[in-house]
């Protein structure tokens, strides 16, 4: 459909024209009229027609003078001239304004269906050339968005950070460069996050996770310094919030940054993000946390006792075990009310540490990495994610070590020494072997003294100072940092079961055996 205008000083012609319009085609709709052109100017502001059928000849302002307004404050417009006189000037003045048509009155039928098609053919055209113009215009904008957004990602990220400030070709970013002020914002959702933004807003970005689903940034900046903007700011991450759950994203959990006034400091503000993520408890959902580092707590400081434990079984290659262990190990944590996700998780990464320094003793020709593990840490906050993504890689190397035969040695005495040997580091005791054996603590002594002539705790000393020996002899590392890695916490008892054992100090015997 296309809308026109008649602009005559005579009512019948104007509604001779209409009617004539109408009996050719239905494809124009009669959008309004004037009887000089100062109104029909203001006729044409209001309603932005497509096409003008004018006279001439009209009090006010002639259809000369209107021509020459038209052709320079409208000039997409579409014009008809009408008029009943055919001399020279009118001509002239219509070709130089550029008009579609020159209709002499009284013209027929046949001459206003000619000029209508030549309008339609003209104005679909120009009509194409528009939308093919603005979508030109946006996909180049939403291309440069996409390459603005990699940029802006890898700053918050911390990865391919240049030393100076980036220049940006999209509006939105263009915008964003010039704020003066400007909160970061992490959303973590247990399904994953819709890519469009679900409330568009001049003053923020919306930036999905380049990896992961569940996780998007947004940020909310000012451009003005003033306090009523910066009262804004939160209200506006609200609005935000609400538009999220209106799309069924219920359990969503928020970190903010603290205001930031450097673009630099995107990486920093994602730390903080994190952070206030990983403040919440384990028992809480849908919660909003600004980090804030005079008031940041991360809570009670509570550790599973039973790591060595777990990493015994997994060395043994008993699933049973290991898949019991892992449970209580996440139970222990859910009963802890006050325990946050980052306690929770720095205890994870301290179990697969131990997993893995284990693994390497068995694999050293292979990088037994935990990378996919600390991705699932960094990018995860919720703790049944990372039970089953942690129990997975244990189980796995449970599995994996299966093959090994570590302790399936039929003479049971034979496999204790053999954890001694590779564990002589960590805390070991009666009480410790027999758990882990399966052995009453009783039994277990007279049964290792009867199978190698010395009581357990002397065969562990003489297995650490027999490393000890080694250690003085080929380094020049410090004595108490020698008895801290042989499990001695006390340098004084190291240094007395030393000499009780090689009839020397550890400082003489380093001097006499590097003579």
């Amino acid at each position: 459909m296309y809308s026109y205008v008649i602009i005559d000083d005579e009512p019948l012609i104007r509604k001779g024209l209409i009617k004539k319009i109408n009996s050719v085609t239905e494809e124009f709709q009669f959008c309004g009229e004037a009887d000089n052109g100062e109104d029909a100017l203001l006729l044409v502001k209001q309603v932005d027609p497509d096409l003008i059928f004018t006279d001439m000849r009209m009090p006010v302002m002639d259809g000369k003078s209107l021509l020459k307004r038209l052709q320079k404050d409208y000039p997409r417009q579409k014009i008809i001239v009408i008029s009943g006189y055919s001399d020279f000037e009118y001509m002239q003045e219509a070709i130089s304004a550029k008009v579609l048509n020159y209709l002499l009155k009284p013209f027929s039928r046949e001459e206003i269906y000619e000029a209508l098609n030549k309008a339609i053919t003209d104005i679909q055209k120009e009509r194409s050339e528009r939308q093919q113009l603005a979508f030109h215009h946006m996909e180049k904008d939403r291309v440069s968005f996409q390459r603005d957004a990699q940029i802006v990602l890898n700053y918050i990220l911390g990865v391919h950070v240049s030393a100076t400030v980036p220049t940006f070709q999209s509006q939105a970013f263009q915008l964003f460069h010039t704020a003066l002020f400007y909160r970061l914002v992490m959303v973590y959702s247990p399904v994953d996050i819709p890519e469009e933004d679900p409330f568009e807003e001049q003053t923020m970005i919306y930036l999905p996770h380049p990896q992961s689903k569940k996780l998007a940034f947004l940020i909310v900046y000012t451009l003005q310094n003033n306090s009523s903007d910066l009262e804004r700011i939160p209200d506006k991450i609200n609005k935000w919030i609400e538009a999220f759950q209106a799309k069924e994203m219920k359990d969503i959990s928020i970190g903010i940054s603290q205001l930031k006034t450097k673009f630099d400091e995107l990486n920093e503000a994602r730390l903080e993000t994190t952070a206030a993520l990983n403040y919440r408890k384990l028992s809480e959902h849908n919660i909003c946390s600004t980090w804030n580092e005079d008031s940041f707590n991360l809570g009670e400081d509570l550790i599973w006792d039973r790591t060595e434990e777990l990493v015994f079984f997994i060395e043994s290659g008993n699933m049973i075990k290991v898949e019991k262990l892992i449970g209580e190990l996440f139970e222990f944590y859910y009963s802890k009310p006050s325990v946050t996700l980052h306690v929770f998780k720095e205890h994870c990464r301290i179990i697969v540490s131990s997993v893995k320094e284990m693994m390497n003793r068995y694999f050293l020709n292979q990088s037994l990495s935990s990378s996919s593990l600390e991705d699932v840490l960094n990018l995860s906050f919720d703790t049944e994610e990372i039970r089953d993504y942690f129990k997975t890689i244990l189980t796995s190397l449970t599995e994996l070590m299966k093959d090994k035969t570590v302790y399936s040695s039929p003479n049971v005495i034979d496999n204790i020494k053999s954890f001694i040997h590779q564990n002589y580091s960590s805390s070991i005791t009666l009480e410790r072997m027999s758990e882990l054996f399966f052995l009453n603590p009783s039994y277990l002594s007279y049964l290792f003294k009867e199978k190698t002539g010395v009581n357990l705790i002397d065969y562990v000393n003489q297995v650490r100072i027999d490393y000890a020996k080694s250690w003085l002899k080929d380094s020049n590392e410090k004595i108490y940092k020698i008895a801290k890695k042989l499990g001695y916490g006390n340098a004084k008892y190291f240094f007395r079961i030393f000499k009780k054992t090689t009839g020397y100090t550890p400082e003489e015997y380093r001097q006499i055996y590097r003579l």
